[in-house]
């Protein structure tokens, strides 16, 4: 399991009530699962189902769909930041 530091944005913000935190995870699933027991029911409806969508997960300033996606591994001092679906016009 990695220790990494967590960044919240906009309405993942909101719903844990802080803008950063730590977690530990072996990859981004993980670390999604740890953070929606903690932060509760509306947190998990943001990371799970069709709720979530669109959303947007770095690790390390990179986009996880570069990567390996929700298996992405974790390591120590990662930084992980969560972005809700980004929509313009």
């Amino acid at each position: 399991m990695a220790r990494v530091k967590v960044r919240m944005f906009a309405t993942f913000r909101e719903v844990a009530g802080c803008s950063e935190t730590s977690g530990e995870a072996g990859d981004v699933s993980g670390l999604l699962d740890a953070l929606a027991a903690r932060y509760g029911e509306a947190f998990a409806r943001l990371v799970r189902g069709s709720s979530a969508e669109g959303f947007v997960v770095l690790v390390n300033g990179r986009n996880i769909g570069q990567l390996q996606s929700l298996t992405t591994p974790l390591a120590d001092g990662d930084e992980v930041s969560l972005f809700p679906p980004i929509s313009g016009g």
